[in-house]
């Protein structure tokens, strides 16, 4: 029996144990690749829905937190008692004028970055805001959106009517559905009501930009609604018959997706703050027209491919089988796929040519991956040596030129007990020379600081220092204590009476947390995850230099899991965590 000739063996082996396969490959392929991109479309919109979901959040709570503040204002409640007991009067205008004063700041200040509106609704009728101090003319006292925000007391309660008000207060007729309203019953410490307060949040703002990766098509809405008021607010002017459509396509569950009869794709997502449900509707052809697309172009990639290599196979089977098969052997018996080929006698140019281009590729890829690991070596060592040497110098000017205030506003005794403290801290500087220190050493050198900084406020605060001794003999970077210090007096209780810094730690296995809190300014998330980021100044009045460097300096000494800890839980005061693995001085690790 004569034996077929390598080209054709190869066209009917590839074309029918290759080929084949690979076709029926790539379309169980396509359909996995169809359900894949659905899931991945349908978990897009789901994460920019809980973006906006978040957004709006966040916007309610500030709100909430806002018209809570006026609530509880003592010159509110007792301007809404005038109002309610006196008739027209001076102390009547004065009272009106106080709470519109009142809303005025909040809205300039905290509700400005939300695009919110606050309105107060007495019990006498008198509607006021930023700029309105006269009596309504909106008949409410008998309806029922009205009643139920009296029976729910300081519980937010949703409702479109409230427009009305805000209509009156700016004499503009506003859209429907154009922003989200609420309102809350002000009551004083008895129990007594004394009136309403609203509040309107800006659509642009709940929305936020994340709209404009959600909406592909002018026929997609994203709702706010309510089970017991209907719906809340719209975006892309979908409004007719948007109660019904949301009764149709809500459920109990907290997320839920799924078309409708009209052939609308869905998602509904429950809002934690109230008990409204965002929801986004588009049509369905809309929402998967990228996956026909993608269909379509793997069935004709699989029929190119088909033909192509029909094509090639009949052209070159015989010529390259056997100098590519040779190399492909050596490659796939190579360890690493980097080591030299060997050149085969009886070869064309070409793989001749990729041959000897490969070794000579080989061996620049090897010289390279030496190079680079010398070179990120270097660079690692070259970075934290830069850090440390931006630490000694801000740390020793910041001193001097504090003595250098205290010398021209003290006396010389309280002087020279703030240069005998700048003698100890020079002496610890310029003593480290491997930037590396011990607890016990660093909480003496903050101690020295702490002294020159009581000299030059007047002891205006206290620093307590209860660190457990047990840790005073593990290693920490030199200069860790002293920017965050730092921060904590000149940033924290300057300026705040019985202010008090305190120095503690909380040990753990294998790693310890050292705590430095002030009763003083706090500061906001976003604000200081950017401080501890990048050494820039900001206007929070944090420098953040010195935080960003430590934060830096214990990321590339131990690892990401240690460094600068802001702790957000803390409301009235600001505290900062030092968490540092266990290791005695000289690197033993416990």
């Amino acid at each position: 029996m004569q034996n077929k000739s390598i080209r054709t063996q190869m066209i009917v082996y590839l074309g029918g144990f290759v080929i084949l396969p690979l076709c029926l490959a790539l379309m169980i392929l396509n359909v996995y690749l169809q359900r894949t991109i659905s899931d991945n479309k349908i978990n897009q919109q789901q994460i920019l829905m809980k973006q906006i979901k978040d957004n709006a959040e966040q916007m309610i709570e500030v709100s909430n937190y806002v018209s809570s503040m006026m609530m509880i204002n003592q010159e509110v409640l007792e301007g809404l008692h005038i109002l309610e007991n006196e008739e027209d009067s001076y102390n009547v205008y004065k009272a009106r004028e106080d709470i519109s004063m009142k809303i005025s700041e909040l809205e300039s200040s905290t509700l400005n970055a939300v695009g919110g509106k606050l309105a107060v609704l007495t019990n006498s009728g008198y509607l006021i805001g930023s700029h309105n101090l006269s009596k309504t003319a909106v008949k409410y006292q008998d309806t029922d959106w009205y009643q139920q925000i009296i029976e729910n007391g300081r519980t937010p309660t949703y409702s479109t009517k409230i427009a009305q008000f805000f209509e009156e207060m700016n004499h503009i007729k506003e859209r429907p559905y154009q922003a989200l309203y609420f309102g809350r019953s002000i009551r004083d410490y008895s129990g007594k009501c004394l009136g309403v307060i609203f509040v309107r949040l800006s659509d642009d703002k709940i929305w936020g930009g994340f709209i404009q990766s959600l909406y592909e098509d002018e026929k997609s809405t994203l709702y706010i609604y309510n089970a017991e008021d209907q719906t809340q607010l719209i975006y892309n002017q979908q409004e007719n018959n948007a109660d019904d459509l949301m009764k149709q396509i809500l459920t109990d569950e907290e997320i839920n997706r799924g078309t409708t009869a009209e052939g609308l794709h869905y998602f509904t997502l429950k809002m934690k703050s109230s008990d409204n449900f965002l929801i986004y509707t588009a049509p369905k052809n809309i929402v998967f027209a990228e996956n026909d697309l993608i269909n379509n172009r793997i069935l004709q990639m699989i029929l190119l491919l088909v033909l192509l290599t029909c094509v090639i196979l009949i052209y070159l089977s015989k010529r390259l089988s056997d100098p590519i098969r040779c190399v492909a052997r050596q490659i796939e018996n190579s360890e690493n796929a980097i080591d030299t080929i060997h050149l085969s006698k009886h070869t064309f140019l070409e793989i001749n040519t990729f041959i000897q281009s490969y070794n000579k590729a080989t061996g620049r890829i090897l010289e390279l991956i030496e190079k680079v690991k010398e070179e990120s070596r270097l660079k690692e060592k070259a970075h934290y040596e830069m850090l440390m040497s931006q630490i000694s110098p801000h740390f020793v000017f910041n001193t001097v030129n504090t003595v250098r205030i205290m010398a021209k506003e003290h006396g010389e005794t309280e002087t020279e007990q703030a240069l005998t403290a700048l003698g100890e801290i020079l002496h610890a500087v310029y003593a480290n020379q491997n930037g590396m220190t011990t607890v016990g050493r660093e909480v003496a050198i903050v101690a020295s600081y702490v002294q020159i900084m009581q000299i030059r406020f007047g002891k205006t605060f206290q620093y307590y220092d209860v660190l457990p001794s047990d840790l005073y003999f593990y290693e920490i970077p030199a200069f860790t204590l002293q920017p965050i210090l730092e921060n904590a007096i000149l940033h924290g209780v300057s300026g705040v009476q019985g202010g008090q810094i305190i120095l503690s730690a909380v040990e753990y296995e294998y790693d310890f947390v050292i705590s430095v809190f002030n009763n003083g300014n706090s500061a906001e998330r976003e604000a200081m995850e950017q401080i501890l980021k990048s050494p820039v100044r900001n206007k929070s009045n944090f420098t953040g230099i010195g935080l960003s460097n430590v934060n830096a300096r214990l990321k590339m000494l131990y690892g990401d899991q240690y460094g600068l800890i802001f702790n957000e839980k803390v409301q009235n005061g600001f505290e900062m965590w030092i968490r540092v693995p266990k290791r005695r001085e000289g690197g033993e690790r416990k």
